[in-house]
């Protein structure tokens, strides 16, 4: 398990019950930023494609061409970066847009030490917890969650 000193490495803790009632606004929340982030990346990956079939057949893309890739890009960076600070202004942390890993901050009473309990849109309810270097290979079992 994870040691930590007394100081608090979060502003914002969860208990299990804090963060298993939210669990269906944040998953509603999660499924418009997968939506809107897959969007943007779709976007992106298919100027670039396009770009590069116009290198491959003898066809330089102008200035232009590459300024509006470069702006898609940016865009999708900005949207990521902006669900990643919405998740993180409500105390959670936001591992994974794609899979949907989320990361509730937990303080343990009983040791004064920090975990994380973890969750997937695919679980019904949060299941696992881990130490804060320990990541998803390192999950536990919540029934070993210390009080």
């Amino acid at each position: 398990m994870e040691q930590q000193t007394d100081a608090q490495a979060f502003q914002k803790y969860f208990t299990l019950e804090e963060a298993v009632k939210m669990l269906p606004a944040i998953q509603e929340m999660l499924s418009l930023a997968q939506r809107e982030i897959d969007s943007l990346r779709d976007d992106v990956i298919l100027s670039k494609r396009l770009l590069l079939a116009r290198r491959s057949s003898g066809r330089n893309p102008d200035e232009g061409e590459a300024a509006l890739l470069q702006q898609k890009f940016e865009r999708f960076e900005e949207t990521l970066q902006r669900w990643v600070a919405f998740f993180a202004q409500q105390g959670i942390i936001l591992r994974d847009v794609d899979s949907g890993l989320i990361d509730f901050p937990y303080r343990a009473e009983s040791n004064q030490q920090d975990y994380l309990l973890c969750w997937r849109p695919d679980e019904d309810g949060i299941f696992y917890f881990h130490g804060l270097h320990e990541g998803f290979k390192g999950r536990h079992p919540i029934s070993l969650l210390p009080d």
